[in-house]
C-alpha cells in the first residue's frame, strides 16, 4: 500500500487534531528531528491501513507548583528542581475504522519497547502525556498507570519509567 493511501486510511473523528497532525505535520516534525512518529499496521493485513500511531519527543516542564516529594520523585535527585525533562507522548491515536484490532495495551507495549532502548542509551525517567480535560480519557490513562501531574492548557499526566 503506498504511503499516501496509508495516511488516507486513517480517521479519528473524535479528535481531528491528531488526525491532522498525522496527515499534515508528522513528516515535517520527523525530518526536523522534533519528534518521531510511529505507525502501527495490521500485521495480518497491511492493506487494512494504519491501526494506530503515536509520536514521541522530549519536553521540559516547570514543576514549581508541585510538592517537594513529587518533584523529588520526578527528578530523581533534587526536591528543589525547577524544571523536569521528560519523554513526551505527544500524539496517540487509534483509527476509528470498524474492526480495528489494536488495543491501548498493545500501543503502550510498543511505546515502552522503544523508550526502553532510548532509556538505556541516554537515560530518562518520566513519560509525560497531555490530554484533553475529559474524565473518561483521564480514567483510561490512569488505568494504565499514568497519574495526573498538573492542569494547564491540557491535563498533564505522567508515569515513572522502570523499563529494565
Amino acid at each position: 500500500m503506498e504511503f499516501e493511501r496509508l495516511l488516507a486510511s486513517f480517521s479519528c473523528p473524535q479528535n481531528t487534531d491528531v488526525e491532522n497532525f498525522l496527515k499534515n505535520k508528522a513528516l515535517r516534525f520527523d525530518s526536523t528531528h522534533n519528534s518521531r512518529t510511529y505507525l502501527i499496521l495490521n500485521e495480518e493485513n497491511v492493506d487494512w491501513g494504519i491501526c494506530a500511531y503515536f509520536s514521541v519527543s522530549f519536553k521540559e516542564i516547570e514543576v514549581r507548583n508541585l510538592s517537594k516529594s513529587t518533584i523529588k520523585k520526578l527528578d530523581g535527585i533534587s526536591k528543589s528542581a525547577i524544571k523536569i525533562r521528560a519523554f513526551l507522548l505527544g500524539q496517540l491515536a487509534k483509527n476509528a475504522k470498524p474492526n480495528n484490532p489494536i488495543q491501548l495495551t498493545h500501543i503502550l507495549d510498543i511505546i515502552y519497547a522503544i523508550l526502553k532502548e532510548v532509556q538505556h542509551k541516554i537515560g530518562g525517567r518520566v513519560l509525560l502525556l497531555e490530554c484533553e480535560d475529559n474524565t473518561k480519557l483521564i480514567q483510561l490513562y490512569e488505568k494504565y498507570g499514568f497519574s495526573v501531574l498538573q492542569t494547564d492548557e491540557y491535563v498533564q499526566m505522567y508515569q515513572l519509567l522502570d523499563l529494565e
